[in-house]
């Protein structure tokens, strides 16, 4: 299966320059080169076997979720700075 949408980083504190740097280096703009590079569709088919505390609440594609669980993993892993799905939040001391 194929990846068509650009991977998320995540809110990160990369400059744009940086960002766009780390994106191309990760060909996180290209997912179907990431996930051919990290071997995701097989990873995905070895997980994708429902846990028994799992299938109670079930999944109407446990394949496509274990491979959007492991291509998260695998941003997370090559830019140790990214967190898909996230925001930045900055707050002030209150002391």
């Amino acid at each position: 299966m194929t990846h068509q949408e650009p991977l998320d980083l995540g809110a990160t504190e990369l400059s744009p320059e940086q960002e766009e740097r780390t994106r191309r280096e990760h060909d996180l703009d290209r997912p179907e080169v990431f996930d051919r590079r990290n071997d995701v569709d097989r990873r995905a088919r070895t997980r994708s076997t429902l846990l028994p505390e799992e299938e109670h609440a079930g999944s109407a594609d446990p394949e496509a979720q274990a491979r959007e669980v492991l291509r998260d993993s695998d941003v997370r892993t090559e830019v140790p700075g990214s967190a898909p799905d996230t925001m930045v939040e900055r707050r002030e001391s209150g002391a």
